[in-house]
């Protein structure tokens, strides 16, 4: 169809002109005009002509980073037993950062368990407490626990420094005590 409106212009252009010299074609489209502006360069009278389409699909995520060490009492002949009781003991600071590009709400959830040892004792949960980031202490429930919520993206990894303190009553007797905790990072509906 378009070669036939060209060849009828071209034809229609001799006729009205008297002559059948060198005519001028239009340019085909997408090839460019010798001397004619780029594209894009600011000149009104060029069309902007799309060549190809770039589409980036960046994937909801959220992902957290943990480091790769067991988190340790310094409890020892030095610091036990303690003057008095009921005796809190820390553990170095873990460094946590979880990073979200989720446009909907998503937390940080923290699931903690003891873990019976080959005699079956284990020490309560209850014992066990935690803080995110220098905040206040809070207590382990066993339950999956809310340890950090936001909106939105992150923009970036955020910190996270994850503390856990024990109680020791005294009536605890000596061995080798486990606790399990389970971090999981998830996007809310």
């Amino acid at each position: 169809m378009r070669r036939r409106l060209l060849l009828s212009t071209l034809l229609l252009g001799t006729l009205c002109s008297g002559h059948a010299g060198a005519q001028t074609l239009p340019p085909l489209p997408g090839v460019p005009v010798p001397g004619a502006p780029l594209p894009g360069t600011g000149t009104p009278e060029a069309p902007i002509q799309t060549d190809a389409t770039v589409r980036p699909l960046i994937p909801d995520v959220i992902s957290l980073r943990r480091p790769n060490t067991a988190v340790v009492f310094d409890i020892n002949a030095g610091n036990y037993p303690p003057a008095t009781f009921p005796a809190r003991y820390l553990s170095p600071a873990q460094a946590f950062s979880v990073f979200s590009n989720a446009a909907k709400p998503w937390t940080v959830q923290m699931e903690v368990h003891a873990q019976p040892d080959i005699q079956g004792r284990a020490l309560p949960n209850k014992q066990m407490h935690y803080r995110i980031n220098g905040g206040p202490w809070l207590d382990v429930t066993g339950a999956p626990q809310v340890v950090f919520s936001h909106i939105g993206p992150s923009g970036g990894w955020l910190p996270l420094n994850i503390e856990f303190a024990l109680d020791l009553t005294g009536a605890e007797a000596g061995g080798n005590y486990l606790f399990d905790v389970a971090f999981t990072a998830l996007v809310l509906p």
